[in-house]
């Protein structure tokens, strides 16, 4: 929170504003992507490199998570929430922050049904946007 620039900051609400269009038009794909840059974009501001190796593993492992079991076809985190920790950083409001990413993280985990079969298996819908940017 402390390194963030209105730059950062600035991109972070662009990649909310995308994901929101991403979903808006059934590109699961496209948001679930945006979504985990939004995240790993978060932890480039901190300025920590352990950090952002960290989030850059967890954000594809729970993307395929996410992708695999998530129980309703609003697999998105809330952009309300992305936007609301956007403001608690721009205010570099930490305990808000804090307080707003836990929150996030359990909206996160109560959207997935680990207990029974696997919600989708068509991972080419979740990793078809990844392997198009990377051709480009």
């Amino acid at each position: 929170m402390e390194h963030a620039t209105s730059a950062q900051i600035t991109e972070c609400r662009q990649l909310v504003e995308d994901e929101d269009n991403a979903f808006a038009t059934n590109d699961y794909g496209k948001g679930l992507r945006l979504s985990g840059e939004f995240h790993i974009k978060l932890a480039e501001m901190a300025e920590n490199a352990p950090l952002l190796t960290f989030q850059r593993s967890i954000v594809s492992q729970s993307s395929l998570l996410i992708a695999m079991y998530e129980t309703s076809n609003n697999a998105h985190c809330s952009q309300d929430e992305h936007r609301e920790l956007l403001d608690a950083i721009e205010d570099r409001d930490k305990e808000k922050a804090v307080s707003l990413m836990k929150v996030h993280l359990e909206h996160i985990r109560a959207k997935l049904n680990l207990d029974d079969s696997v919600a989708s298996n068509d991972l080419h819908v979740v990793f078809s946007d990844v392997l198009k940017n990377k051709a480009s």
